[in-house]
């Protein structure tokens, strides 16, 4: 067999390999974006949900403030009551 009848017969497999390697590359490249739009999401959605985890901590703070202020209240009502229901007043 010459040389060029060697060559012949390589060549159609090179080919061949190259061209799985090219839909290997393009599958990878795909692969690639993919990955990246995957962690721009998921990066926005853990900000959104650090925000919300902080805003849900600022309304425990409110609400236990409120609830201060409602005891506080609750007790100033009772004395009002007491002071109405005492007699000659």
């Amino acid at each position: 067999m010459t040389a060029d009848e060697r060559l012949n017969q390589l060549e159609p497999l090179v080919s061949e390999g190259l061209a799985v390697l090219d839909r290997h590359t393009a599958q990878f490249r795909q692969l690639q974006n993919s990955a990246g739009q995957l962690i721009t999401t998921a990066t926005q959605h853990s900000d959104t949900l650090n925000f919300l985890l902080r805003e849900q901590l600022a309304m425990k703070g409110y609400i236990a403030e409120l609830k201060a202020h409602q005891v506080s209240m609750d007790g100033k009502l009772d004395q009002i009551l007491n002071l109405l229901q005492k007699p000659g007043a």
